[in-house]
């Protein structure tokens, strides 16, 4: 496979290319309400800003899901990847956490999952096993903690479990929204939410074989932990839309265009446009 660019950061390349969209996996399922908001957006750029990242070895896709979504949408044939080796240890996989939001909200959310069938057990050292058979996540609020139990044979099954969970609190009008696990056991802490879902962490394995498989999980199963990233690549839909010309040739007009640009590394923690970045940031500026 051809590169564009690659960036050296410490002992992981960060390999900036241009590959077919029919070339990726995609291990989580995407939601329909922000692919279409996204879509309008890039169409306003008239651009890809930001590549996404893929593995290097299987070409899963590990952030990026609906870019990937929003590029088809709108009749691109390739997309602007960010390449890395996933089996790197400085990358890390985290999970999404669901907030609750709502007057007596562990209560209700309690009688909603007893409703589906599910048992619940008081929280004595089970949270380590989340994720395992019966154990598919844990419920809790400043006071109480939970865990839900059920059958299932895969980590797969169960964030079909937590899906179906959380579409049925927001059935019975309680707010759920996703935060990092830090944030929202802060927020829990801080009273800014009243109850959390704690989800299971998913394995690296587990990812790569779930979407080379052609299954999916469901939307904001996975957290992953970069320790850099590159932005502001600035692809032109127009080049993105033409599958005509070959990869190397497009690549190398990539090359070209980034080697143009000056590139400025900003630390992790910086804020842009708005967002505090975790990880190193590597720009391209005009």
């Amino acid at each position: 496979m051809s590169f564009a660019y690659i960036i050296s950061h410490g002992k992981l390349n960060l390999c900036i290319a241009i590959v077919d969209l029919t070339d990726l996996y995609l291990h989580e399922e995407i939601i329909p309400a922000f692919l279409e908001k996204l879509a309008c957006s890039i169409v306003e750029d008239g651009c890809l800003k930001h590549p996404i990242i893929v593995d290097r070895a299987s070409l899963v896709v590990l952030d990026g899901m609906h870019r990937v979504a929003a590029l088809e949408k709108l009749g691109c044939k390739r997309i602007p990847v960010c390449l890395v080796d996933y089996k790197n240890s400085s990358i890390k996989v985290g999970c999404w956490y669901r907030v609750i939001k709502g007057a007596n909200a562990l209560t209700r959310a309690i009688i909603a999952v007893q409703r589906m069938g599910f048992v619940l057990k008081e929280n004595e050292g089970i949270e380590e096993k989340v994720g395992t058979p019966p154990f598919v996540a844990v419920i809790k609020d400043r006071e109480r903690s939970l865990v839900v139990c059920s059958q299932f044979e895969n980590l797969k099954e169960t964030y079909e479990i937590i899906k179906n969970i959380e579409n049925k609190l927001k059935a019975s009008t309680l707010k759920v929204d996703f935060e990092t696990e830090p944030d929202a056991l802060r927020k829990l802490q801080e009273h800014d939410v009243d109850a959390v879902l704690l989800t299971p962490r998913l394995t690296k394995d587990a990812i790569v074989e779930t979407a080379l498989s052609g299954k999916a999980f469901s939307y904001k199963a996975t957290r992953h932990i970069i320790p850099a990233r590159p932005l502001y690549v600035n692809v032109p839909l127009s080049l993105l839309k033409n599958d005509h010309r070959p990869l190397p040739e497009i690549n190398e007009e990539l090359r070209t265009m980034l080697q143009k640009r000056r590139l400025t590394h900003i630390p992790a923690g910086s804020l842009l446009d708005g967002r505090r970045y975790e990880e190193d940031l590597y720009i391209f500026k005009d």
